[in-house]
């Protein structure tokens, strides 16, 4: 299987170290791991390495060393339908048009809003409906990934270095605002609540 992976999604599995669990959780490697060319520029700035400490620019190097670029160019009239008419995110919308080009491949994305953007766009623009079709169900948002994780390894395993890492996303930040007195039931209500409201706004593009 292929993973085609958004920057928001390594910066945050990074940051909770969380890249050996999400390789782990996926029965994949580093090497199945797709990234854009310039999400490389894009985690290489100091505006982003500032966010960072010593430990999490170490995996992040170690995570841009290991996985390959999508060698994949998108159809130029899709791209510029979901960018310009839909205004879904380009680097979403270039995910979003090869996946389909990659045999058993899946997204995992931090961007909710391209989601609802794609699914509002299908109810209107044919080509939209037949990428939206394609997608069906080959999509993880990160907390769909999180709660693979969890089910993977459980609470103990990852509680200490999510509770660490818990203000790179405002969903951990909540549902783990205790600290260590964090419990799984609360984490996994917060996943699960969270997870229908997206849901129900993206029609059937979630796994």
């Amino acid at each position: 299987m292929i993973v085609l992976a958004d920057n928001d999604v390594i910066l945050k599995l990074v940051q909770c170290d969380l890249i050996v669990e999400f390789l782990s959780s996926f029965d994949v490697t580093l090497d199945d791991i797709r990234i854009r060319p310039v999400t490389r520029l894009f985690l290489s700035k100091n505006k982003i390495r500032k966010r960072l400490d010593p430990a999490c620019i170490a995996r992040l190097e170690g995570l841009l060393s290991a996985v390959c670029d999508i060698n994949l160019d998108p159809d130029p009239d899709e791209l510029s339908t979901l960018v310009e008419i839909a205004k879904i995110d380009e680097g979403e919308a270039v995910l979003f048009i090869v996946c389909p080009q990659y045999p058993d491949a899946r997204i995992v994305t931090g961007d909710k809003r391209s989601l609802v953007g794609l699914h509002d766009a299908e109810k209107v623009w044919p080509v939209c409906k037949l990428l939206a079709a394609k997608l069906a169900g080959k999509i993880y948002c990160f907390e769909q990934v999180l709660l693979k994780i969890l089910d993977a390894v459980g609470f103990e395993a990852i509680r200490d270095r999510i509770v660490l890492g818990r203000e790179c996303d405002k969903g951990l930040a909540l549902w783990l605002g205790s600290g260590l007195e964090a419990t799984e039931t609360e984490f996994r209500n917060g996943l699960a609540s969270f997870l229908n409201e997206v849901k129900q706004v993206t029609g059937g593009l979630l796994a």
